[in-house]
């Protein structure tokens, strides 16, 4: 793997991408977990113990999961932490695309604003791609990633142009 400091890799063509299928979005929405509570009141819902999310080609499993609604009862905020074992996030880009697979401790959601950030220890990939790092943010509808300074000062970018 090659070393590449921050202000470089924000330079490339990140080919990542952490969005999924169009039709994901209009997908029913399934969350399994050991436990949950569903506060309708002040929108914070709360499932610990194996938490399962499905939505089309997207998928998410985490030890903890936590979700915040706005005043119309939608998803606003959805952070998936990873205790145990590393948070994980998956979906289908294109349909031609192979899957990309996203693991950190901490995974952040905001449906809204088509953003996503994944902090602690993260690790994406898709087909020969991969990305290794401590802090990514990713805005899905402009395709901007952000890879904000780390305590180490690097990340670890592979990239086959050919894939």
């Amino acid at each position: 793997m090659y070393r590449i400091r921050n202000y470089l890799i924000m330079g490339l063509c990140f080919c990542i991408p952490a969005y999924a299928l169009d039709s994901d979005s209009r997908q029913r929405l399934n969350i399994v977990a050991d436990s949950g509570i569903y506060n309708f009141k002040t929108g914070v819902d709360i499932y610990q113990g194996h938490v399962k999310v499905d939505q089309g080609s997207t998928h998410i499993t985490a030890d903890k999961l936590i979700t915040k609604k706005n005043q119309q009862h939608k998803i606003q905020e959805a952070t998936a932490y990873g205790v145990e074992t590393l948070a994980h996030y998956w979906t289908l880009p294109k349909v031609s695309d192979p899957e990309m697979h996203a693991r950190a401790k901490i995974i952040k959601f905001y449906p809204l604003q088509m953003n996503v950030s994944l902090e602690q220890d993260v690790h994406v990939t898709q087909g020969e791609n991969a990305f290794k790092g401590e802090l990514i943010h990713y805005n899905s509808k402009d395709q901007i990633i952000t890879l904000p300074t780390s305590a180490n000062g690097h990340a670890e970018l592979v990239y086959n142009p050919d894939k």
